[in-house]
């Protein structure tokens, strides 16, 4: 073992009316503050044993070793302070050991909110079925009043027994953990780093029998009991490491006490805040989004477009690869194509919306959502789902980016008109929806797709919905779809957002916590807040933005540099993790832009939504394989969806990926036709560049850097009213400006043009 350094670093912020010392606020709540030396039996804590100071210093003997622990405290402030605990082996030797900081929580309830972003949501204390992937709802679980069910993921005992959860740092989009605690009206987020000098950390949480008392622990090295493959919790093989005189190792944690905090939304809405203040970003310009959606564009047409079937298929012949009609691209990437894309591709997107809208209906008003080619059905995963299941979210998914692209098609042409064949069955789909809240007040997940009939209840997976009758509302000017896009905007954010959960979103995790359906969530509170203007749904959004910065990684994560993105030094700031059971980053959101977060911005003038949007537009562009920089075996224009900051997969696979273009194709294409290249707000003299490019503002002159080997042509928004919203499909209609690779341009801004110097 290399000589190592154990520093852990606890800030203590305790954020209350009135300044606390930070050891006292914490017994205020109960929770006892340890440093300790673990020793392990195979991948069990065998003996720990605490460190006692006196003063600065302590002294630990132990069989043959000798340990010490110094504390150094540093107080910035009346609220604020460092602690450091260094420890160090000073004699002897010491075999399957490690080192651990310990939060013993002595009051402690069933009813405490947990959360460790991205992998832990309000305990995982659900119901379980232990499906192998891909896991699907059985004929004896269908129920349209059903507990939230997941799959044999991390988490804590909803019934009686050992109640035990370990995660390798890996696992989180931010190594955390969040407790809100509803009988003492107080939250608690404890932040630690990825590592330490023997690679990643385990985060540990244990109740006893009684769930009256838990404790949580950061350790190095991390020794987990169970590890997660996908679907299932087996034995590790993990135990502590050899020690010898010297050996040295450092961990750094921040602790953050709130008051006043009156539901879990509150507790995550802190966490906002917060998320970055350990771990570090850097952004690297390499692919401007011009070159990036060309690069796109052009293997969509080349290699996925089925002229015989007219629609952009997904790569293959089978069930889901053929077409799948929302989740994963369908009815999405032909949105993006239309905006900005080449006339071909305009042309082919109207052929693949006038084949779904015509000719996939079925006669409850619902669309297929799958095709081989030769014939539709409900649903698939890989193969035809039974009892003509359908994953709601999908056709929720079609009814936004439908009404989507027909207002951009008017925001860009204000004498377009729907094509007269379109709307009758666009008027049965919203029908449709409608139908369904009206019956059972809720939308279920999966439906019998031939009756319209709930199967299987329970989960908001259906939340795009909202923002579907939201927009076909507007455009139809029909008042009373945006009533019942109300009435469900107010369900599920009261069953959901504020108690910190969403889930269901993804077609193959039962019910588990899901990134896709918490941004569904807040893609439709924006739509309901800029058709309306009413306030409610604004604050509903904030309340979603924040759930959904628990998703994004808020830092760089250190891959193998073995590794495929340990050789390209990937960066992961702003990747959203899939699911608590798919536990793998993914280089954007399945499947968005985030321009709801810019949208969020532009009403609130809150800086953290901005810097949200950069973090997920200029992050995903690096994903794309080139021809000048292959990833792996992937084709040029492609992008896998894994970015493996987990060892779910197998340790081998962290950093790793699979051979194949996913939806994250989408979601790019998404991005660039719908955030700007570069944002001016000339009133604040406000710029914010997402595209990779360098620029700067003073007064009216516009400097902008292409630092990349590829020529750019930027999108440039210039905002001189932000009390507005501006219309769907506008951004692609901005002002572009050209700038060669490696040079500087100069622009003089005037109104809503650019003019080159």
């Amino acid at each position: 073992m290399k000589r190592l350094i154990l520093t852990l670093v606890i800030s203590l912020v305790v954020l209350s009316s009135q300044a606390q010392d930070s050891r006292l606020f914490l017994n205020k709540l109960n929770i006892q503050l340890t440093a300790r030396v673990q020793y392990y039996k195979e991948n069990k804590v065998a003996e720990a044993s605490a460190f006692k100071f006196k003063e600065k210093q302590a002294i630990l003997h132990k069989s043959n070793a000798t340990w010490q622990c110094d504390e150094v405290k540093r107080v910035v402030n009346n609220n604020y302070s460092d602690l450091t605990y260094s420890f160090q082996l000073v004699k002897g030797s010491a075999t399957a050991a490690g080192v651990a900081v310990n939060f013993a929580f002595d009051r402690w309830g069933t009813d405490n909110y947990v959360i460790m972003p991205a992998a832990v949501y309000n305990g995982n204390r659900f119901d379980v079925l232990k499906y192998s992937y891909p896991p699907l709802f059985k004929k004896e679980d269908y129920s349209v009043d059903a507990p939230i069910t997941i799959t044999d993921v991390p988490r804590l005992n909803k019934c009686e027994g050992e109640s035990r959860l370990d995660l390798n740092t890996g696992d989180l989009s931010t190594p955390s953990l969040g407790v809100y605690f509803p009988k003492l009206k107080k939250g608690i987020w404890i932040l630690t780093e990825q590592a330490t000098e023997l690679g990643n950390s385990v985060l540990t949480l244990e109740e006893n029998q009684k769930r009256t008392k838990a404790e949580f622990t950061i350790a190095a090295p991390c020794v987990r009991e169970k590890v997660y493959g996908i679907c299932r919790l087996t034995d590790s093989n993990e135990t502590g490491v050899d020690w010898k005189q010297g050996d040295k190792v450092t961990i750094k944690c921040k602790v953050y006490i709130f008051g006043n905090i009156n539901s879990p939304a509150e507790l995550n809405k802190q966490f906002l805040s917060i998320r970055k203040s350990l771990g570090t970003s850097i952004s690297i310009n390499q692919l401007p989004f011009s070159k990036a959606f060309e690069l796109m564009e052009e293997q969509q047409n080349r290699e996925y477009w089925d002229e015989k079937n007219n629609f952009y298929t997904l790569g293959g012949e089978g069930w889901n690869m053929k077409f799948q009609l929302g989740w994963v691209g369908g009815c999405m990437v032909t949105y993006p194509l239309s905006m900005i894309g080449q006339p071909l591709s305009r042309e082919r997107s109207l052929k693949n919306y006038n084949r779904v809208i015509t000719e996939s209906q079925t006669k409850s008003g619902f669309y297929y959502s799958c095709s081989n080619g030769t014939a539709w059905c409900s649903d698939c995963f890989w193969n035809p789902h039974p009892d003509n299941l359908l994953l709601l979210r999908k056709d929720a998914d079609a009814l936004y980016y439908i009404y989507k692209y027909c207002l951009s098609k008017k925001t860009i042409n204000p004498n377009w008109q729907m094509p007269e064949v379109w709307k009758e069955p666009l008027r049965k789909f919203a029908d449709a929806f409608v139908t369904l809240w009206k019956k059972l007040g809720q939308f279920g997940q999966f439906i019998d797709i031939e009756t319209g009939e709930i199967k299987v209840g329970g989960s908001n997976s259906a939340a795009m919905a909202i923002g579907g009758l939201t927009l076909a509302s507007k455009f139809e000017n029909r008042p009373e779809l945006i009533q019942v896009a109300k009435a469900a905007a107010r369900y599920y954010y009261k069953n959901f957002t504020i108690k910190g959960v969403s889930c269901g979103g993804p077609s193959e995790i039962l019910q588990n916590n899901d990134s896709e359906s918490s941004f569904a969530m807040l893609e439709s509170f924006m739509a309901l807040y800029e058709v309306t203007g009413e306030k409610e749904w604004l604050k509903y959004a904030e309340d979603a933005a924040a759930f959904c910065s628990t998703w994004m990684v808020s830092y760089d994560y250190k891959f193998p540099s073995a590794s495929v993105f340990g050789k390209l030094d990937m960066k992961t700031t702003g990747a959203v993790w899939a699911s608590t059971q798919n536990k793998h980053g993914g280089p954007g959101i399945c499947t968005l832009s985030g321009d709801c977060l810019f949208r969020l911005y532009r009403a609130t003038g809150n800086k953290l939504y901005i810097n949200m949007v950069h973090d997920l537009a200029h992050n995903i562009m690096q994903y794309i394989s080139r021809d000048d920089r292959p990833i792996s075996d992937q084709h040029s224009g492609w992008i896998n969806e894994r970015v493996n900051m987990s060892d779910w997969e197998g340790k081998g696979q962290v950093g790793g990926l699979f051979h194949g273009n996913t939806w994250a194709q989408v979601s790019a294409m998404l991005t660039v036709a719908e955030i700007p290249g570069i944002y001016i707000n000339p009133v604040k003299e406000e710029l914010v560049v997402f595209d990779h490019v360098e620029a700067s503002l003073k007064e009216n002159r516009l400097t902008i850097s292409n630092p990349t080997q590829f020529d750019a042509n930027i999108i440039v928004f210039i905002d001189k009213d932000l009390s507005k919203p501006y219309p769907q499909g506008f951004v692609s209609s901005c002002p572009k400006v050209f700038v060669k690779a490696g040079t500087t341009e100069v622009f003089t801004v005037n109104g809503n043009e650019l003019i080159k110097k």
